[in-house]
């Protein structure tokens, strides 16, 4: 009998995933991608692949334009830089103003005291996705706000 749960709930996801792609790909939504250079190209194929219409926008000064007309925000932090940090800070704070969902890919977020301090900042404008592994997840975990709500850096102490 478990042998046919297993088989039912894999036809029951197969067909919820082909729901979702189906509705994706009649919509072909706009998604601004604020990514780094090595997964940019990659990015867009995927989206373009699953029918939506990627945007690889982080000029900041097109993101009060542009970030209003996109369904959705993806901001992942590989190839950090400071010049891009404002971009990405506007870009979320926008789509959490008007109600969009955004992605937070927080690469590597504990490879320094400066990605770390970063990504606890996107973090705070509430994305609706954390992607992270593992380590990720739990560098940001670590970095927790005390009782005096200061900023604990324990892997920079």
């Amino acid at each position: 009998m478990g042998e046919r749960a297993s088989e039912g709930e894999a036809r029951e996801w197969g067909a919820t995933a082909w729901r979702i792609l189906t509705a994706v790909r009649e919509r072909s939504p706009l998604i601004q991608c604020i990514t780094n250079y090595v997964s940019m190209d990659l990015m867009a194929n995927t989206l373009l692949a699953a029918g939506a219409s990627p945007a690889m926008l982080h000029c900041l000064q097109e993101i009060p334009d542009f970030t209003p007309h996109a369904q959705a925000l993806c901001i992942n932090v590989g190839t950090l830089s400071p010049d891009w940090i404002p971009s990405m800070k506007t870009a979320a704070e926008l789509a959490t103003r008007l109600g969009k969902p955004w992605v937070l890919d927080p690469v590597a977020a504990s490879a320094s005291e400066f990605r770390l301090r970063a990504c606890l900042d996107l973090v705070q404008l509430k994305p609706v996705v954390l992607r992270g592994n593992a380590s990720e997840i739990l560098a940001l975990s670590n970095a927790s706000l005390g009782p005096s709500k200061v900023l604990r850096l324990k892997q920079f102490k």
